[in-house]
């Protein structure tokens, strides 16, 4: 039996002929990410890392305000009104979509474990609120369902408009502490009895 022992040289040769050799078969990745929530793992591929428990100025998930209803997607939670109904997402439970002449118009919760595009959740304090909005003055109303001072309601109004309208966030704020938060229009969020 006969050994031989490479010599060095010829070693670090074949390491850099291997290496150069996977190189090639490897695609070339595309690691910059998109101003949105879309990564690029390569030219071949792109993964949406959408949360879906948190708002965004405009939407939920893959809902958006002003889009149009897909019953794919929004399931009719009732029948009271042909152009004015809520829905919901199987994969987000806890929240509600107000449709309006077949738009989603408003997307409510009042589950803590949802965000809003801010970082605010139902159980944070008013305190809490103003610090997440860091100087932005809101728009303060009393709830017409309380008392003044108690049970109140706190607008942002967002510089987007979508379909003509202006978009929006509405928290209903009871005893100082968030207790539902809403996304939409304007004109949704200012409705008292939705469809009614």
């Amino acid at each position: 039996m006969i050994i031989s022992k490479a010599r060095p040289y010829q070693t670090v040769g074949l390491l850099v002929a291997f290496l150069l050799s996977l190189a090639a078969c490897t695609p070339a990745a595309d690691t910059v990410a998109d101003t949105d929530t879309k990564v690029r793992v390569d030219e071949r591929m792109a993964t949406d890392i959408s949360p879906t428990d948190v708002f965004t100025e405009d939407s939920i998930g893959s809902t958006n305000i002003g889009g149009t209803f897909d019953p794919r997607k929004l399931n009719r939670v009732d029948d009271n009104f042909e152009n004015c109904f809520f829905a919901e997402n199987s994969a987000i439970p806890t929240v509600n979509y107000l449709i309006v002449n077949d738009k989603v118009a408003k997307i409510t919760t009042s589950d803590s474990n949802v965000a809003s595009s801010t970082g605010v959740r139902v159980g944070d304090s008013m305190e809490q609120l103003f610090a997440k909005y860091d100087g932005q003055l809101p728009e303060v109303e009393d709830s017409p369902y309380g008392n003044p001072d108690e049970n109140i309601i706190i607008y942002y109004w967002h510089n987007q408009v979508v379909n003509d309208e202006t978009l929006g966030t509405k928290y209903q704020v009871d005893n100082n502490t968030v207790t539902s938060i809403s996304m939409g229009f304007e004109s949704a969020l200012r409705l008292w009895e939705d469809c009614a």
